[in-house]
């Protein structure tokens, strides 16, 4: 094992002992290993190069959280750097972003919001505006990786429409579920497009209040609000010549709606403040996973503004629509996971993947990444089986499997599982024995166990 993967690679920064504990055990049940400061100078002495983020809190005993911030990116400058504050106003969110910050999030918070935060971070930093890579938490994933052995038409067609649409440089609108992609397919349009050598932009439309997300689109002029004590550029400006990503566009506050259209229509707009018309020539992805449609029925998102933002549209399928592709995607997240963490790949027994299987996976790609996080994180061999995947499962109603009656629910889900299997393969036992890699012999032993007929 390489000495680097036994080192800490999260550097958690807050004077308060309880939020510290619960992030250290929180961190750690998502593959991090994570290291504790209290004060700004113990952080200052513990950041490294092995160090992937930060989570740095805004009040800190030895001083402003903000001015720490930008001591940090003195010494590590490419490292990610979350602002954890307690307080809610745009001032100290534009102060933390100004000083160097990747995100914010105002206490209290929730823990999958702070990694999904993390993560996002950590791909942005490792995103080269002309690489040939996606980086995602330090593996570099292809897109010709993720679509050439994908078993599903959907996936096949999803690739050729990618293809297509990184070549005709008009706005695109992604749709589809919350985790089935759609960062990652703004990314790749970019990387394969005329326009890959310039910036890649991404813009979170509900991360931010409404007063601290126009600033962040179209900047703001000195002196613009409290707080604003230096002119600064917005995305819009930074992504000129490149790509503006806008996820969850449905959640655009209707104050902004209008600003949007405007640089859809003429490409211009002015900074928060400002007076002098700029132009951009960036070219906009959007990206939603509510019904933009109903939206405009129900009159909360401009009816103009959906015709421009829909000039071409990719829909993601969600993964229970491609259950073909399950194997691979296991393999995939398995190898990624372990070369994170500098060991050795596990191994799935064809029962737990059958059990995957039989999940709804509401959170699609994103839970199902989760769920092998936790499972890896917790098994102490290199096979994942039914134990390790059962308690980290979800029903068919999307309520969690309780622990307590794993035993019970497991014969109950490995039955239904074997007879799905059995039933996709036509009731043929020798096909039922290679899809599930066992002995035809098991097949028959499992149909008399289970009554299936």
């Amino acid at each position: 094992m390489p000495a680097s993967a036994s080192l800490p690679n999260l550097l958690i920064v807050d004077d308060e002992e309880s939020l510290r504990d619960l992030l250290v055990s929180a961190s750690q049940s998502r593959g991090w290993r994570p290291v504790t400061a209290s004060s700004g100078d113990e952080a200052c002495r513990l950041i490294n190069s092995d160090i992937m983020a930060v989570v740095l809190d805004h009040l800190l005993p030895d001083g402003d959280g903000i001015q720490m911030l930008e001591l940090l990116r003195r010494i590590c400058p490419d490292v990610p750097v979350i602002m954890l504050t307690g307080l809610n106003d745009a001032e100290t969110a534009v102060r933390a972003l100004r000083a160097g910050a990747d995100d914010y999030l105002t206490k209290p918070f929730e823990l999958e919001r702070l990694f999904g935060v993390i993560q996002e971070a950590c791909r942005s930093r490792r995103q080269s505006s002309s690489a040939e890579v996606i980086r995602d938490g330090g593996i570099a994933l292809r897109s010709d990786e993720v679509f050439e052995n994908a078993r599903s038409p959907s996936m096949h067609g999803l690739y050729k429409q990618m293809k297509k649409a990184a070549q005709l440089d008009v706005t695109l609108l992604l749709t589809g579920e919350s985790g089935t992609g759609k960062t990652f397919i703004a990314r790749e349009i970019h990387r394969l497009s005329q326009r890959a050598a310039a910036p890649f932009i991404p813009v979170s439309c509900p991360a931010l209040p409404r007063e601290l997300l126009e600033s962040e689109l179209f900047g703001h002029e000195r002196g613009a609000f409290t707080g604003a004590t230096a002119l600064r550029e917005g995305r819009f400006e930074q992504a000129s010549m490149g790509t503006i990503f806008l996820d969850e566009i449905g959640d655009l506050p209707n104050a902004l709606q209008p600003k949007l259209l405007t640089v859809l229509q003429d490409q211009e707009f002015f900074r928060v403040g400002g007076n002098r018309m700029l132009r951009t020539n960036a070219r906009i992805i959007a990206a939603t996973n509510i019904d933009l449609r109903a939206r405009v029925s129900e009159g909360r998102f401009r009816e103009d503004l959906y015709y421009r933002l829909d000039v071409l549209q990719l829909r993601l399928p969600p993964l229970r629509e491609r259950l073909e592709d399950l194997p691979d995607l296991i393999r995939s997240i398995l190898d990624r996971i372990a070369r994170k963490r500098g060991k050795e790949s596990w191994t799935i027994t064809a029962a737990a993947v059958q059990l995957l299987k039989c999940q709804p996976w509401p959170g699609n790609i994103r839970q199902l990444e989760n769920v092998l996080e936790r499972a890896t994180a917790f098994t102490d061999t290199a096979e994942l089986d039914e134990r390790d995947i059962l308690p980290l499962c979800e029903s068919r109603s999307g309520t969690p499997t309780a622990p307590t009656t794993a035993v019970r629910s497991l014969g109950e889900v490995a039955r239904e599982a074997f007879a799905d299997a059995y039933q996709r393969c036509g009731n043929n036992k020798a096909r039922t024995a290679r899809e599930l890699g066992v002995a035809e012999r098991t097949v028959y032993n499992l149909l008399a166990r289970y009554a299936v007929k």
